[in-house]
């Protein structure tokens, strides 16, 4: 993720170009005909001003939606570092065996964390979580579709070993339990965003619906404003063209575009706070979302 105070104006200009080009062009066209041949369009703006409310209100309900998803998807991600950070206060205040085996629950909790990020983006999920894993554990998740859903499983058969053994009470098993499903649930919130997208219809007749709007713009104003329909045809066609884009770039939150959620800084927050739980002194440095003064691009 991308962090920034401004975005630049030549690059906002730059990614809508051929949009505006081609709204200037009609614009001089219309304009000169007006202007040097008397050629009047017998079109008013009234019917063009109505229109243009509608496609205000279709987009300010796709912006709400793609946001909602992109918000939604945060508030997911918080509550992974607070079940993160309870599971591993649980495996080692409650669970009485050795330092190896609290090391070997809480990395593996960490894997968890990577490979859900991984999976997410499309990317290799054992890859991901390969380094905090056992040979074993890597054997068996080698096979496995779903990864992460897969060291969910490893967590609990290990802590039912442990119950039986004697080292966890029934107590404290349900508590961990009650956890390692919560965890599950907070994965499956996270793979019904992943998976649903915005219905196509809704996506392409709202871009088909507002360029097609830019370009017949100029022949309602014509009449009114000549040759300078061309500037305000631009202005308006500029303010529905971005909020246009701010909907696509927000509508997919686990993107590894510079508008997609920062989880590799999020799931390296939660390796340090949980390795540090286990007493280890070299951890990893926290990775800082990427500042720029202005961005190279928009999408």
């Amino acid at each position: 993720m991308v962090v920034s105070d401004t975005v630049p104006w030549i690059n906002v200009l730059r990614l809508h170009r051929d949009m505006l080009l081609s709204v200037v062009a009609i614009s001089l066209a219309f304009g000169l005909l007006d202007h040097y041949a008397g050629i009047v369009l017998p079109f008013t703006p009234a019917p063009f001003q109505i229109v243009g409310v509608a496609i205000a209100i279709l987009l300010a309900f796709r912006n709400n939606a793609a946001y909602d998803r992109w918000w939604e998807g945060r508030k997911i991600w918080g509550g992974i570092v607070n079940a993160s950070r309870a599971f591993a206060r649980q495996a080692l205040t409650q669970v009485d065996t050795t330092p190896e085996v609290h090391r070997t629950l809480v990395l593996r909790h960490v894997a968890w964390v990577e490979a859900l990020r991984a999976q997410l983006r499309d990317q290799p999920a054992l890859d991901a979580a390969r380094s905090y894993l056992s040979p074993e554990d890597q054997v068996y998740l080698a096979e496995q579709r779903n990864v992460a859903s897969a060291l969910v499983f490893l967590q609990g058969r290990q802590l039912g070993d442990l119950l039986r053994t004697g080292a966890l009470s029934e107590e404290r098993m349900m508590t961990i339990d009650r956890t390692l499903v919560e965890l599950h649930a907070l994965q499956g919130m996270c793979e019904r965003i992943r998976n649903t997208p915005l219905p196509t219809a809704y996506r392409f007749f709202t871009r088909q619906f507002v360029r097609g709007y830019c370009l017949m713009l100029p022949i309602g104003l014509v009449e009114n404003h000549g040759l300078f329909t061309a500037v305000i045809v631009v202005a308006v066609s500029l303010v529905f063209l971005i909020a246009e884009t701010i909907g696509r770039l927000l509508e997919e939150p686990f993107s590894t575009g510079i508008y997609g959620l920062p989880l590799q800084s999020i799931a390296r927050n939660i390796e340090i706070d949980l390795r540090q739980r286990l007493g280890d002194r070299e951890l990893p440095p926290a990775i800082a979302p990427e500042r720029r003064g202005a961005l190279d691009i928009l999408l």
